[in-house]
């Protein structure tokens, strides 16, 4: 297979996902009647999710004949419970979380074995009932997620694939470092896990590692490297290069498991700040009621446009609006019709616009259209026309009680060679000649 063989279209590649489900109801097995209202009263109340209750095995499987679960969580130990009861579930391809009270390494090793979402041990009430929530919460995260394994055995990827059934993660499998990286750049869903082996063909994990750290910071794309190479050295050597944690092959399951949700909460918690953040700023920048730009807005791109227009000799112009009579709008008719008022002239303003346009809502019931390239004929042929599209805009309140035609009132104004990096006197200008047309009878636009 030479290079261009290799590269693959991720767009044509199948998302393994059928195995997917949301978590909408769960069957708790327990005995204990205390530690089971609790662990249903923490989940219902946290994660608005449907529990039932059995106490027994005999229980359970009636239960289990009657409905459909999400997710069982299984006590290891029942009164009435024998040792193939957690197979007997196995086999019927349920979703399992075990509790157990034993600590018997043995009885461990045969757990992690076994193709269940995890096992945890009794200690006391609020860490079970903490560590279930958390874990019921990431599973349906995981579901919205796509883990990519690379590898060019199909045995190995066989046995990533399992775990990550259990864990409710969609995936795609490739045979190799160009696939792999092909598929970062060019798949239609965001990647939010890499898991790739070292001793590749084509493109080593080493150098699959370092191509992808070109692009995505190790938030931005976590990759989990496997190896049989064990020494020292190549996991340094890996970690250097940019993988955020290292295997060792043979796999172990609990081990890889553990791995896989640390790095995936690590990862999802960057992207959750990171929309808080672009949500901050949005709110910072943005007028509540009209989604226009705000005042903050204009003095954050003022300098770029300065620069811009001082670099391509082009000026820069500003129109002032402000709404004819609007407080007599509010006082005739109310603040609330007063507010689609604003929203409404607030829309107008924006779809007369170019999209270099930048529109602002001012305050109370001005308005700033910052306008790049231009000339003071195209500064005042453009207000009027906004000026017009407002005029013939019947405003209309939620009840259809009020239906009015209002106008606004426009002052132009543009930066030349003495005032360009003076955006003040620019807008004073503007608003000057905003305060000529409201005296000359309104509804009109001045720009001399």
């Amino acid at each position: 297979m030479n290079e261009a063989e290799s590269v693959i279209d991720c767009n044509s590649v199948k998302v393994k996902n059928s195995h997917c489900k949301k978590i909408d109801s769960i069957l708790i097995i327990e005995d204990s009647q205390l530690l089971q209202k609790k662990i249903k009263d923490e989940i219902t109340a946290k994660l608005k999710i449907v529990c039932d209750v059995a106490s027994t095995e005999k229980e359970a499987k009636e239960l289990l004949e009657k409905n459909s679960y999400d997710l069982l969580i299984v006590d290891l130990y029942l009164p009435d419970g024998n040792p193939d009861f957690i197979y007997y579930l196995i086999r019927k391809k349920f979703s399992i979380l075990v509790m157990t009270a034993s600590t018997n390494e043995e009885q461990r090793a045969k757990l992690v074995s076994l193709p269940i979402v995890d096992y945890l041990y009794k200690t006391d009430e609020k860490s079970i009932t903490n560590y279930l929530v958390n874990k019921i919460e990431r599973l349906n995260i995981n579901r919205d997620l796509l883990v990519i394994i690379c590898d060019d055995s199909a045995l190995a990827r066989h046995q990533v694939v399992d775990l990550l059934k259990t864990q409710n993660l969609p995936y795609i499998e490739v045979e190799n470092g160009m696939e792999a990286y092909s598929c970062t750049l060019d798949s239609p869903q965001e990647i939010s896990l890499l898991i790739t082996d070292i001793n590749m063909p084509l493109m080593n994990g080493i150098e699959l590692i370092t191509k992808i750290r070109n692009t995505y910071t190790l938030v931005e794309l976590p990759i989990l490297a496997y190896s049989s190479a064990d020494k020292t050295s190549t996991i340094a050597q890996l970690i250097k290069t940019g993988a955020n944690d290292f295997i060792s092959k043979p796999i172990n399951r609990e081990e890889v498991l553990t791995r896989i949700d640390n790095t995936l909460k690590l990862s999802c918690l960057f992207k959750k700040n990171q929309d808080l953040i672009s949500k901050l700023n949005t709110v910072a920048t943005t007028d509540f009621l009209t989604n226009l730009y705000n005042r903050n807005h204009f003095y954050q791109i003022i300098e770029h446009i300065q620069a811009k227009s001082k670099r391509d000799s082009r000026y820069y112009g500003i129109i002032m609006m402000d709404i004819d009579f609007f407080k007599q709008i509010n006082d005739n008719y109310g603040h609330k019709f007063g507010d689609t008022v604003l929203k409404s002239v607030a829309q107008i303003i924006k779809e007369s616009s170019r999209d270099a346009d930048m529109v602002h809502r001012w305050g109370g019931e001005e308005f700033i259209v910052l306008v790049p390239d231009t000339s003071i004929e195209e500064l005042a042929r453009f207000a009027q026309r906004i000026r017009k599209n407002v005029e013939k805009e019947k405003m209309t309140s939620d009840n259809s009680i009020v239906s009015i035609n209002i106008t606004i009132s426009c002052g132009v104004a543009i930066a030349n060679d003495t005032n360009i990096d003076n955006v003040e006197n620019v807008i004073n200008l503007a608003d000057e000649r905003l305060y000529k047309a409201k005296e000359s009878g309104r509804n009109q636009v001045v720009y001399k």
